[in-house]
């Protein structure tokens, strides 16, 4: 699992050949909190987690996820795509 930014206590991950749309997944350092983000339009949207996937998240962890993925949008984009790209 590629990091693609890593700030504090935060780290913003792809998973090689994830399913659409193009996503990452921002957790903590110890994973106790996860969000996937939509990253594949104008603006980060939170993406609800699959009925297997077993992911906690916070109000304050999801609006740190967000503003990250605002901040660097662009970068985290083309990041991720070299990775969906590559399966």
């Amino acid at each position: 699992m590629p990091t693609l930014l890593q700030t504090g206590d935060i780290r913003i991950l792809v998973y090689p050949g994830d399913h659409p749309p193009t996503h990452v997944h921002v957790v903590t350092k110890d994973r106790s909190l996860e969000v996937k983000v939509d990253i594949s339009g104008s603006e980060p949207i939170e993406m609800q987690p699959a009925k297997d996937e077993r992911m906690k998240t916070t109000a304050k962890h999801t609006r740190q996820a967000l503003k990250l993925c605002s901040d660097n949008l662009e970068m985290l984009r083309v990041g991720a795509e070299k990775y969906y790209a590559a399966q």
